[in-house]
């Protein structure tokens, strides 16, 4: 009778760097592209972003970073023009700085 150890032979001829750069591959390709917005989806958000800041509401942003969708709960404590950056404070009294291009999507928390 054959005794076949099936997969598990090739496992040792496999490099570390072969199995390092398999890995990165994989995860290359779980990363997303950015969405893009239209003009009435970025009309709503700046009037969502706008009456969070003044009636104090929670928001759930949506921020796209290294290809992945994150998400930042908090209420808007400051909007920067200059700097096109809004600024979310989390419950944990956390200030987070977000770029306008990386906002995806915002709703109410």
């Amino acid at each position: 009778m054959i005794r076949d150890r099936g997969a598990i032979k090739w496992t040792a001829m496999m490099l570390p760097e072969h199995v390092h750069s398999i890995k990165e591959a994989l995860a290359e390709d779980k990363k997303l592209t950015q969405p893009t917005l239209d003009e009435d989806q970025i009309h709503e958000m700046e009037l969502l972003i706008l009456e969070s800041m003044e009636y104090g509401w929670n928001l759930q942003c949506g921020v796209f970073k290294n290809g992945e969708i994150r998400y930042v709960n908090g209420h808007v404590v400051y909007i920067d023009h200059l700097k096109q950056e809004i600024r979310i404070q989390d419950n944990s009294d956390d200030v987070h700085l977000i770029p306008f291009r990386s906002l995806v999507n915002i709703q109410k928390d």
